[in-house]
């Protein structure tokens, strides 16, 4: 099952559950490298990331969340930037997570097929340049008040897991480090990632509203 499947069958959420919703715009001096919409309801994350300086390839996802927020379910659908706004996406996909393993479920123009990883246990989903998703590591930080917090990110790009470490900087900023990738956030009492910068890319990225 994947993009559709899931969609039909969401979570029940109360009307009087607060979305949290905004825009991040990454940044390379005047150029835009990526920008990402997301709503965040209840135990649902959903958004479009559109990664402009590589083909403005768009990718929509939508997440399940968990209290640790953790990300035991994901659909994604990618198009490339000259596919008609109503084309069918290239590629469907659904990773489902089970104690210290991933099923990846894939469909593109070479069918379909479903490839099994070895993770972690509450391993958050990292997709490159979105901020939406690396901000359950940041909320999960503020949740355990902890000074320093392991992260294990599982890559949507390639299905590896990478350790990952959340340390508290200020009362107001954090750092995330991802392997050889450092981010310096600026996050809210929640751990709402409110903006920051790549140092090591140039890039900056800011959050409306």
């Amino acid at each position: 099952m994947f993009v559709g499947a899931f969609l039909t069958a969401r979570i029940t959420l109360a009307q009087s559950t607060p979305i949290d919703s905004a825009f991040f715009a990454v940044l390379k001096g005047t150029d835009t490298i990526a920008v990402e919409t997301f709503a965040r309801e209840g135990h649902e994350l959903r958004g479009q990331l559109v990664k402009v300086a590589a083909g403005r390839e768009r990718t929509i996802y939508r997440a399940a969340l968990m209290d640790d927020a953790s990300t035991p379910l994901i659909d994604f659908s990618v198009w490339k930037g000259e596919d008609p706004p109503n084309s069918p996406a290239r590629q469907l996909g659904r990773v489902i997570f089970k104690e210290d393993s991933a099923a990846v479920d894939e469909a593109d123009s070479r069918g379909l097929r479903t490839i099994m990883f070895h993770t972690q246990r509450g391993a958050i989903v990292y997709l490159n340049l979105s901020f939406a998703l690396l901000e359950q590591a940041t909320r999960r930080a503020r949740t355990l008040k902890q000074d320093s917090v392991a992260v294990p990110f599982f890559n949507l790009g390639g299905g590896q897991t990478v350790d990952g470490t959340v340390l508290r900087l200020t009362a107001d900023s954090a750092a995330v480090r991802l392997g050889s990738v450092e981010f310096r956030l600026h996050i809210d009492p929640a751990g709402r990632i409110m903006g920051g910068a790549i140092p090591s890319q140039s890039l900056v990225v800011s959050r409306s509203p």
